[in-house]
């Protein structure tokens, strides 16, 4: 299973922001009634709506957290790939790259992992068959996928962590190293 917080109501629109800005999956997938999907109950969420996504063989299941409000979108496959990500709406006020910048803070540390850099670390390490982040216009998401259940936990342990308490809220040097302003007197001056 696959989880994803934030994004819309709808498997197809949800997919479709979580795929690309510039390429809709609603256009060409069609969610249809789930009969066969396992829902999981627990008590901080209720299930909003269960589908199945017949062109890729996915058993979906739509859950809202009931104090915060965040959708939990998972996903059951025959694939032997364990999937995980968050996704946030950051939307930009202006084009200096803020939320690009935040997403690449976020990698360098949280409150339970300290290291600089637990994201190089993991690619290292890691069994992990993918392992990113990435920012577009209005979202940006974080993305771990492994094949082995205790690696795939650990992932998101360390992703969950660095999202929800990154290490950038506490150390200024985060934003020091990881967002830089140049500006030139001159076109031709060097940098």
């Amino acid at each position: 299973p696959a989880g994803s917080a934030g994004g819309g109501s709808r498997f197809a629109s949800s997919a479709a922001q979580c795929a690309s800005s510039s390429t809709s999956l609603s256009s060409t997938v069609e969610a249809v009634d789930a009969g066969p999907a396992t829902v999981v109950e627990h008590p901080a969420f209720e299930v909003i709506q269960t589908d199945t996504v017949s062109e890729f063989g996915a058993d979906a299941i739509l859950y809202r957290h009931k104090q915060s409000g965040a959708e939990l979108l998972s996903l059951s496959t025959d694939d032997d790939n364990k999937c995980f990500g968050i996704t946030f709406r950051t939307p930009p006020q202006d084009s200096t790259g803020v939320p690009h910048i935040l997403e690449h803070s976020v990698l360098c540390g949280s409150r339970k992992y300290k290291t600089k850099d637990p994201f190089v670390q993991l690619l290292q390490g890691s069994l992990q068959t993918f392992l990113n982040a990435f920012t577009y216009p209005d979202r940006t998401c974080y993305v771990v996928a492994s094949q082995n259940t205790k690696d795939f936990y650990n992932l998101i342990n360390v992703y969950a962590d660095a999202v929800f308490h990154p290490r950038a809220i506490s150390d200024p040097m985060v934003h020091a190293q990881e967002g830089w302003h140049l500006e030139l007197e001159n076109v031709e001056d060097p940098l």
